[in-house]
């Protein structure tokens, strides 16, 4: 049963079992859901540390672009245990002017990056904001359900995830733990908090992350209080120029992006000019 791991002492069963995973050359991708303040992050943080105790907070990316700093840096491509946080995956990816994108990206990215045995756990409030593709590559949802003061932990309920292509369904197992005693389902997970080393980094780069966000909100809201009579871009036009402003207006990086012809960037870039539009609005 791949759902089944035997009880390792001083060590939760589900992480024996993500390590089972890795070392068998596989990856892992999870998500964990729940309102804004039960714990995703502290849980995430905490369980990272259990799988990896060398696990720092630059392991930790608030959009997109930095997970694939992290993915791409030489220290990360060294370590033994390769795991990466993507908090606050939802303001990111639900953006719509990059959703279409970002979600192509997150996508091959999630499909291709199985023999690099990376660890990839995601929070967010829900898993809307991963298109349905992406949704399909998840191996578990940790299901936040709260906190307990006294016992200063966060109760986690872990659900794996099986898509049947066939049915079109999802289907969720739980782990099997193995004892001296018999055979127990693991329905709930306490997760204690993450230590003091890796609290105080990461709350500074949480405020850091939260603060440039109500910028970009105000900066939005001004823009628009402001809007001009330009025509609108088409979608098609709109994915190039984020694309374009992505590569510094290098147009045959932008085809080879999209998998287009080089002649069909120059096209909509020219159309989307037209409009009075330029790629270095969307840097």
């Amino acid at each position: 049963m791949k759902n089944l791991i035997k009880h390792k002492e001083g060590e939760p069963s589900f992480v024996t079992w993500i390590k089972k995973r890795i070392s068998n050359n596989l990856n892992f991708i999870a998500l964990f859901q729940g309102p804004t303040g039960i714990g995703k992050s502290w849980s995430a943080l905490k369980i990272a540390y259990d799988l990896d105790k060398e696990f720092e907070v630059s392991q930790v990316a608030f959009d997109f672009r930095g997970v694939m700093q992290i993915i791409n840096a030489v220290w990360f491509k060294e370590k033994k245990l390769k795991v990466i946080i993507f908090d606050e995956a939802q303001c990111d990816l639900s953006n719509r002017e990059w959703q279409s994108l970002t979600n192509k990206l997150m996508n091959y990215l999630l499909s291709t990056f199985r023999h690099q045995n990376i660890i990839l756990l995601f929070t967010s409030p829900y898993s809307d904001f991963m298109d349905s593709h992406s949704r399909k590559l998840l191996h578990c949802i940790f299901d936040c359900r709260g906190t307990d003061k006294k016992k200063k932990a966060n109760l986690i309920r872990p659900k794996l995830q099986q898509y049947n292509p066939k049915m079109k369904k999802f289907y969720e197992h739980g782990l099997y733990v193995i004892h001296d005693n018999g055979v127990d389902k693991l329905n709930n997970w306490w997760v204690g908090r993450p230590p003091e080393h890796l609290i105080v980094p990461y709350e500074k780069k949480k405020e850091a992350f939260t603060d440039k966000l109500n910028n970009d909100i105000l900066a939005q809201l001004s823009k628009d209080d402001h809007k001009d009579d330009r025509k609108k871009l088409t979608d098609i036009q709109e994915e190039i120029l984020i694309t374009l402003a992505q590569h510094e207006g290098n147009a045959k990086r932008t085809a080879e992006a999209l998998k287009i012809k080089l002649d069909m960037v120059y096209f909509h870039r020219r159309q989307a000019e037209k409009k009075n539009y330029s790629w270095k609005e969307f840097i």
